[in-house]
């Protein structure tokens, strides 16, 4: 038993000299052409290199576009085929892979510091000369078709991908990054050479973690990769989401239990100033066994497993929902359960003293594990980068936490939350359309649209 305290206490101390001396860590250079920020880490010879490309699905001509240019990067040079250059990353080691959002895209290297030269001139090579095979194109583009097709089958994921489609109607952002069955079939290897192209004439900077020697990473970037920094997608504005009417229910077949999805869109605008407050009501609603929704639809009435809740921010734009399931008999109970607990947030006085105290101690608790893996610090450190908000403010949320009240997070709750503008995704059986009617005019809509 003292072992196992000791080495918990051990785990917890860790966590919280790396919060504290996380900023100490962290140095922002330029080195050539590139700003570098570098999170120093000497615990082992290896490094972790992330391209920030200031260029994302917001310009693509055809869905899916820089999401499959980036998918089939390593299908094959004028030199090697797909099967060559995957044994190459598995002879050091190494690994790629990438991220793609409507406002930007980050590639991401890992390896050992002694590898640094061939496995980064090997990516540059990639980006020079990638020829996106026909054979290798049409293959993937097939894979992507049936797992489209296979979504039906997967209700939850099927839930979230309608839910983003509708939430979204009226903005840029609404559009697919990884395609649909009609666009992939139009994207063709020169289509993805001249996307390429273009992205390697993106604005960039270098994300580094590792020792020192991580650095030589910017400099074979440098003499190797022929990028350049000229484009970049711009900041937009994005209006206030509209007043929403109906609940839109997808029918599927054999289903027994429901996908149910709340939520809307924000502008920049509605998080200005707000991010740590939002971040506190998504973990008080649904972050974890305590939080409210969990509580009261599984521990009191059980009537689903799992409950969450989430608010998003981008650069320009961000995303706030809920996201559960339940049996087919009890869905427009939880959705009418929802409603409920999302106007009661709404009132300082119904929020509970003790849930509201339990929420502020396990949020500061579990900060500092926000600081505990390497790899997603560094991405975390991306995303501030990209919507220009200080590293710093990353160590000031338990402080703000403490100044929380239940008017602060009644208030946010209102903002972000308002039933009017909430709009309603439900994936499960047509019979469903009486039950849920009772709370909103239910439009029927078929799943296969929104593949």
């Amino acid at each position: 038993m003292k072992i196992k305290l000791a080495l918990a206490l051990t785990f917890i101390c860790s966590s919280v000299f790396a919060e504290s001396n996380f900023l100490s860590s962290v140095e922002r250079t330029k080195i050539r052409d590139y700003e570098v920020i570098w999170l120093e880490d000497q615990k082992f010879p290896s490094f972790i290199a992330s391209i920030y490309f200031n260029d994302g699905a917001l310009r693509d001509e055809v869905e899916g576009l820089t999401q499959v240019a980036f998918d089939q990067l390593s299908s094959g040079t004028s030199k090697e085929n797909e099967k060559q250059i995957a044994e190459f990353f598995d002879f050091y080691g190494a690994s790629i892979n990438h991220s793609i959002t409507h406002e930007y895209s980050v590639f991401t290297i890992r390896g050992l510091t002694k590898d640094i030269d061939p496995v980064v001139g090997k990516v540059c090579e990639l980006f020079n000369d990638a020829q996106y095979p026909q054979f290798e194109l049409n293959s993937y583009i097939a894979r992507k078709k049936s797992n489209l097709r296979n979504l039906v089958t997967s209700h939850s994921s099927l839930a979230d991908r309608v839910y983003r489609k509708i939430s979204l109607q009226g903005t840029p952002f609404a559009t697919e990054v990884d395609g649909t069955l009609n666009s992939l079939d139009k994207i063709q290897g020169k289509d993805l050479k001249t996307r390429l192209n273009e992205i390697s004439k993106a604005k960039k900077k270098i994300f580094l973690a590792g020792p020192k020697d991580v650095k030589k990473v910017v400099e074979v970037i440098s003499k190797k990769c022929n990028w350049s920094q000229e484009t970049e997608i711009t900041p937009m504005e994005v209006a206030k989401p509209s007043e929403q009417s109906v609940i839109y229910l997808v029918p599927v077949p054999g289903a027994n239990q429901a996908q149910i999805r709340v939520g809307r869109y924000l502008n920049r605008q509605e998080a200005i100033g707000k991010d740590d407050q939002f971040e506190f009501l998504a973990g008080f609603l649904g972050g974890g066994f305590t939080s409210k929704l969990i509580q009261e639809l599984r521990v009191k009435r059980g009537l689903t497993y799992s409950a969450g809740a989430y608010i998003s921010m981008q650069r320009d734009y961000g995303r706030a929902g809920v996201v559960t399931f339940s049996k087919n008999e009890s869905t427009a109970e939880v959705v009418g359960l929802i409603r409920s607990i999302l106007a009661e947030m709404e009132l300082p006085q119904r929020i509970n003293e003790n849930e509201f105290k339990h929420q502020q101690g396990h949020q500061i608790g579990g900060h500092a594990f926000n600081f505990e893996k390497v790899n997603s610090l560094l991405n975390r450190i991306i995303s501030y980068e990209h919507q220009k908000k200080s590293l710093s403010s990353m160590l000031d949320f338990p402080e703000k936490v403490k100044k929380m009240t239940p008017t602060i997070l009644s208030r946010s709750s209102k903002e972000v939350f308002p039933w009017r503008k909430m709009t309603i995704v439900v994936v499960g059986d047509e019979s469903l359309k009486d039950s849920l009617a009772r709370i909103r005019p239910v439009k029927i809509i078929d799943y296969k649209d929104f593949l």
